[in-house]
């Protein structure tokens, strides 16, 4: 059920996509960056997950883009964005978010990130802290010693000719947008070297992180125990939390409607 409900939400988002969006490719150095808008208002940028591109937020956009200019760029080597010679990293990320904000002449902005977005909005508020207005944090973890054993092990095992089930429409979804197909097991192998070393955020340096923050997560998370979240909260000086019943890590895809209800409530309320 819960399947049928994804697909058909893709499907209605690509139809009302085809008549409402504003695309781009802008060059920031050394790749060519994608990004979508939809939308008017002040900027609300989505930073999309690992592996995944921008809609992977087809639940949210639609709903957001109704109060705010919506910015959905694709990540560096993911999606429709080129890559490099370089290591992933979320401190490159987020360099790459403060580019194209420059591009687009946006001085200031609230950033919703899911995952490894979530670990980028970290880097932009320790970082970028004159960047960013507020900050929602989805299925974020702040260390790899945050994950389970047996998850972070699986990050190291991921075999890109003998593909988990999940992978493999990870993959499909990639090879039909790609601005080179070819470059999967390039991108997979960047993204589990980077999930092996990142994020090396500490609550200590959390604490640095002034910007309103939300942080939210599945009261039903796999990847990693939720002690993990309420540290990150009590450590964010303007943090709170917002646990969602019965969600995973893909609670932004389960429970899209409450989701999007608390980014649209937080983003609004001064």
């Amino acid at each position: 059920m819960w399947a049928i409900k994804m697909l058909i939400g893709k499907v209605k988002f690509n139809a009302w996509k085809k008549k409402t969006i504003v695309d781009e490719y802008l060059d920031i150095g050394d790749i060519i960056m994608y990004y979508a808008k939809f939308g008017s208002g002040n900027p609300v940028f989505l930073l999309h997950g690992g592996m995944v591109d921008y809609t992977s937020w087809f639940f949210q956009i639609k709903e957001l883009a109704k109060y705010f200019r919506i910015i959905a760029p694709d990540t560096r080597a993911h999606g429709r964005t080129t890559d490099s010679d370089k290591p992933l990293s979320y401190q490159l990320f987020a360099s790459d978010i403060s580019q194209l904000m420059e591009k687009l002449d946006i001085k200031k902005a609230c950033f919703v990130g899911w995952s490894d977005g979530g670990c980028t909005c970290l880097v932009l508020g320790l970082k970028y802290p004159e960047l960013v207005n507020k900050l929602v944090l989805i299925g974020t973890p702040y260390n790899i010693s945050n994950y389970y054993p047996e998850i972070f092990e699986q990050f190291g095992n991921v075999d890109p000719h003998n593909l988990p089930k999940g992978y493999k429409f990870i993959k499909k979804a990639y090879e039909k947008v790609a601005s080179n197909p070819d470059n999967w097991p390039n991108l997979l192998k960047k993204g589990m070297d980077m999930a092996m070393r990142e994020p090396n955020f500490t609550l200590e340096l959390l604490k640095n992180i002034e910007s309103p923050s939300l942080i939210i997560d599945g009261e039903k998370e796999k990847l990693y125990p939720l002690k993990v979240i309420r540290e990150m909260t009590d450590a964010m000086p303007n943090a709170r939390l917002e646990l969602i019943p019965g969600g995973t890590h893909l609670a932004l895809l389960e429970k899209p409607r409450l989701i999007n209800q608390l980014i649209i409530n937080f983003l609004k309320n001064d």
